[in-house]
């Protein structure tokens, strides 16, 4: 009597197709979390940033401004020599909001870790299925809200 061992061709090509509709299922899904972690990056950086801004500026006893530069895709803090380029997160992150608000130009924080102008900078991702608004408020709070469709969460 003859030993069988291995698989025949019939079961590796089952085994392949099975492979073949699961990656199928799965690629869009990964794409789309790929983006979106590319996105939130952004944004943990962005609020980590505005408050080393704040602190720096009270620590240094001198106004710290973050420089922001929509149509370059960045954002420059130069009194502690930073520079962020979206273009190095994952999914094509972008300035940008949903209902056409600006992103405010330069924020400065005060040698009281007061910001003057206060406002908001937006991020969104290329194919704007999520958006992101980091908010800095006159007392120099940071606060990031992500948009449901409706209103800021």
């Amino acid at each position: 009597m003859r030993n069988k061992a291995g698989f025949s061709m019939l079961e590796l090509m089952i085994v392949v197709g099975i492979i073949a509709i699961l990656s199928a299922i799965v690629t869009p899904n990964l794409i789309g979390w790929y983006q979106h972690q590319g996105l939130r990056s952004a944004v943990v950086e962005l609020q980590s940033n505005l408050q080393l801004a704040k602190m720096s500026a009270v620590k240094q006893n001198q106004g710290c401004s973050v420089i922001v530069n929509a149509g370059a895709g960045s954002y420059n803090i130069p009194c502690i020599g930073k520079t962020v380029s979206l273009g190095t997160y994952n999914g094509g992150v972008v300035f940008d909001s949903p209902n056409g608000s600006a992103t405010a130009g330069v924020l400065t924080f005060t040698s009281r870790g007061i910001c003057t102008p206060f406002g908001s900078i937006y991020l969104t991702n290329q194919d704007n299925s999520a958006y992101y608004r980091t908010q800095v408020f006159i007392s120099g709070g940071v606060a990031t809200s992500k948009w449901n469709g409706a209103i800021w969460e």
